[in-house]
């Protein structure tokens, strides 16, 4: 993570803190062991303020409070209707980075489930690129009491043929190995694709209803505060974004071209916010972070 950072404020006229500085602009990481020992100009927001929205078991609750219930999500294997041409993934609330997660016919949620595990339907009429599936990972910013969307994102490309009935990993959820040197997994810009357009304006409006709701989670109590979360969706065949969960301060480490086209500008963008004015000293024309909600 450190790296990314430098990258995208050293231009700015940012240096990494050493022992000794009496200041820090922006934190980007805690470490609870080794407490900075000088002023802070911005913050990391208080981990448990965002813990319902990192928490896939208490996320999708409060959305299914508001009446979100897109995917249809279960708390307990009696509660799945009896759908048995349906696949369902169950997800260890916590986990993260594919473990914990496995995906099942219906006829298997009841023998697969495990008690406070979330019971997710599988969305299947999905976009396909080069007949695979792909998760898309968009960065939310909240910064007092205000969420932003970065206009980018990155396309995480499935390494196997999509088959909607399958339950192998690498066909429905795995991503890991896209760092190898001939991954299967492959990342790339999501502004690359021909349906970027069409498919953010209406991630926009999705997101804009989904954070009208949760920002209650996340009060507002402290200025100069920030945090960024990793937005993980699918879209369906008619352009839907369909939320699969959040992430609290994800990973943007990814490889040199996602790094450099999405992950750098996205830091960028987050500063000329958090440190506002900044943004005219942006290189190009940069993508920027959008006001989804206030």
């Amino acid at each position: 993570m450190l790296s990314i950072f430098k990258a995208a404020l050293e231009p700015l006229g940012g240096k990494v803190y050493g022992v000794g500085d009496g200041h820090v602009d922006l934190r980007y990481t805690v470490n609870p062991k080794e407490p900075l020992q000088c002023s802070v100009g911005v913050d990391l927001m208080e981990r448990g303020t965002t813990r319902t929205l990192d928490n896939k078991l208490k996320c999708a609750k409060a959305l299914a409070a508001a009446g979100i219930d897109t995917p249809r999500t279960y708390f307990r294997a009696q509660d799945v209707p009896d759908e048995p041409n349906t696949m369902w993934y169950i997800k260890d609330p916590v986990g993260t980075g594919g473990k914990g997660i496995c995906v099942v016919p219906r006829k298997k949620v009841a023998s697969s489930f495990t008690a406070g595990y979330i019971i997710q339907e599988a969305i299947q009429n999905v976009i396909l690129i080069d007949n695979k599936k792909f998760t898309l990972r968009l960065t939310v910013l909240i910064h007092e009491g205000s969420f932003y969307l970065f206009q980018d994102g990155l396309v995480v490309l499935h390494g196997a043929v999509y088959d909607p009935d399958s339950v192998d990993a690498k066909v429905q959820y795995e991503h890991a190995g896209y760092m190898d040197l001939e991954p299967d997994v492959k990342l790339s810009p999501f502004s690359d694709t021909p349906f970027y357009n069409e498919a953010l304006a209406n991630i926009k409006t999705s997101l804009g209803e989904i954070f009208y709701h949760l920002k209650k989670y996340t009060p507002y109590e402290q200025v100069n505060t920030y945090c960024l979360l990793g937005i993980d969706l699918l879209l369906t065949q008619d352009m839907q974004p369909v939320l699969l969960e959040i992430n609290d301060r994800p990973n943007f480490l990814h490889t040199k071209l996602v790094n450099a086209r999405v992950n750098v500008p996205a830091i960028q963008a987050m500063y000329s916010i958090v440190n506002f004015g900044h943004h005219n000293y942006l290189p190009g024309k940069p993508k920027k972070f959008e006001l989804l909600q206030t």
